[in-house]
C-alpha cells in the first residue's frame, strides 16, 4: 500500500476557490509534477485522492488534509518538495506522512475542527462565559425532506467543545467538524452575536482553520 496523507495551507485570495476547483488544482499539480498517482478502475478512471472535509468558501486554513495513493513507494519529503513547486500562490504543502496498512482515511476519522476567528467588534471573556453557560444553544437549520424545505431547531451545545478568548476581537473555537456531526463556524458566530444582541454581518468576520483532529484530539498527520 502506497497511501499518503498531505497537510496543506490555503491562504489569501485562493480562499475563494471552491472544493471542486481545489480538486482540479491538485489533479493538475500532480500531472505537472509527474507523480505516479494511482487511478480507479472502470470506464471513468479518476485519480485516487480524498479530502478530509471541505473548507467553507471564503475561509482560510493552515490545516487542510488530502489522502493520496501512488503506484510506487515514494519518500514523503520527495512528494512534499515536488508537489510544492507546482502549487498556486496561497497553497503550500506543509507535511506528508505515509499511512500504515489498514489506517483509516482522513474523511472517516476527522470529527473536530479548530478555528481562529477575528470578529468585527470587541467582546469580553465574560460574554463568552455567559454564552457557554446556557443549558441549550439552539440554531435553526433548513433541511430537505421529500422535496420540501423544513426549518428545524437544533441544539448545538454538545458540538461546541470550547471557545477560548484570545483578545477583544479574536477567539478560538473548537467544534464538531466531520461527516457525522458538523457545526459550521459561521453558524456558531451568528448564534453568539444573536445572544449578545450584536448586528451580524457575515463577510466582516475572518475565519482560519488551524487544526483538524480525530476523536482522540490527535492531529490527522500525527496518528
Amino acid at each position: 500500500m502506497n497511501k499518503y496523507r498531505l497537510k496543506f495551507s490555503k491562504l489569501g485570495k485562493i480562499k475563494y476557490t471552491g472544493h471542486l476547483d481545489l480538486l482540479k488544482i491538485f489533479q493538475r499539480a500532480i500531472k505537472r509534477a509527474n507523480l505516479p498517482i494511482s487511478y480507479s478502475m472502470g470506464f471513468n478512471p479518476h485519480q485516487i485522492m480524498s479530502f478530509a472535509i471541505p473548507l467553507p468558501l471564503g475561509m482560510e486554513s493552515i490545516a487542510e488534509y488530502i489522502d493520496m495513493q501512488f503506484d510506487k513507494d515514494l519518500e514523503p519529503d520527495f512528494i512534499k518538495e515536488t508537489l510544492s513547486k507546482n502549487m498556486p500562490i496561497g497553497m503550500e504543502i506543509l507535511n506528508v506522512v505515509k499511512l500504515k496498512e489498514g489506517q483509516k482515511s482522513a474523511p472517516s476519522i476527522v470529527c473536530i475542527g479548530e478555528y481562529e476567528i477575528s470578529l468585527d467588534c470587541n467582546i469580553k471573556k465574560e460574554d463568552i462565559d455567559r454564552f457557554l453557560q446556557n443549558e441549550e444553544i439552539n440554531i435553526e437549520r433548513v433541511i430537505k425532506k421529500r422535496g420540501k424545505e423544513i426549518v428545524k431547531t437544533v441544539n448545538i451545545k454538545e458540538d461546541i467543545l470550547n471557545i477560548e478568548y484570545l483578545e477583544e476581537n479574536k477567539i478560538k473555537a473548537i467544534i464538531s467538524t466531520g461527516s457525522a456531526k458538523n457545526l459550521k463556524p459561521d453558524a456558531l458566530i451568528e448564534t453568539l452575536y444573536k445572544f449578545l444582541n450584536l448586528p451580524y454581518e457575515k463577510y466582516k468576520i475572518h475565519y482560519k482553520r488551524t487544526g483538524l483532529f480525530d476523536e482522540n484530539k490527535t492531529q490527522l498527520d500525527f496518528l
